[in-house]
């Protein structure tokens, strides 16, 4: 089990490195050129990956942490109980957010595929997983309660967040015109969030280490979403107006 988890751990890394760039590529690209699609679909099926990966990987640790990473022969019972709990806690956390950006990039390019016709994301195979996510947020926020856990407190809110966006959309009456455009638009800037987020808890916690201690490691986590929300802020109005949404 080692093995499969060091071997997935480093597809999860490789796939994530690429996809930093590849992100901003549909991004800069004009909307609807071939550069755009094309690396719009790439960057979709890679982002699969980096999620599917990582919900492997973490459902390794929830089984059984000691098959992956190992024991100290020298610990105790106490401390043995310890590194499970905690590695248990943790992978649970890393498990919501690896859904998280499964669900979120998909509903990025299922908003695309369907466009104006919502019926087809009503069915329950589609939405099975963002209900899936749901339930996992509560537990998630059940954890970080009962562990005084922020960062587990703050992710679960996200999580819950992004499930009522996505079933408001899906679920609502009449869409507007061109509205799925900006709803693809964000749900992608929200797949980035989910990328950065990752990039910046474990290379920038390591870099920002001694700066950063403590409850103040918090920072590492919460610098992409602060970021990408603030973008999807800035530029939802920009692009409602270029793409003359609702109108």
């Amino acid at each position: 089990m080692n093995y499969l988890h060091t071997t997935l751990l480093f597809l999860h890394i490789l796939l994530g490195a690429i996809c930093l760039m590849l992100f901003w590529v549909p991004v800069v690209s004009a909307k609807g050129s071939m550069l755009h699609n094309t690396a719009g679909k790439l960057y979709y099926q890679m982002m699969l990956l980096i999620a599917g990966s990582g919900v492997l990987m973490c459902l390794m640790v929830l089984y059984s942490p000691t098959m992956v990473y190992g024991q100290n022969p020298n610990w105790t019972v106490a401390q043995l109980e310890r590194f499970i709990s905690e590695r248990r806690v943790f992978s649970f956390f890393l498990l919501q957010l690896s859904l998280l950006t499964w669900v979120t990039v998909r509903h990025a390019y299922g908003v695309l595929k369907v466009k104006a016709e919502l019926a087809q994301l009503r069915v329950w195979s589609y939405q099975g997983p963002v209900w899936t996510l749901l339930v996992g947020s509560v537990a998630l926020a059940i954890v970080g309660f009962a562990a005084g856990d922020l960062l587990s407190i703050i992710f679960s809110g996200v999580g819950a967040m992004t499930v009522l966006g996505i079933l408001r959309y899906i679920h609502q009456n009449q869409l507007q015109p061109r509205q799925w455009i900006i709803e693809h638009f964000t749900s992608m800037i929200g797949t980035g969030i989910a990328l950065y987020t990752a990039f910046f808890a474990a290379g920038g916690r390591r870099l920002l280490a001694e700066v950063l201690t403590g409850q103040w490691q918090l920072v590492s986590w919460i610098i992409a979403p602060v970021m990408g929300i603030s973008a999807i802020m800035l530029f939802k109005r920009h692009f409602s107006r270029k793409f003359r949404v609702g109108n």
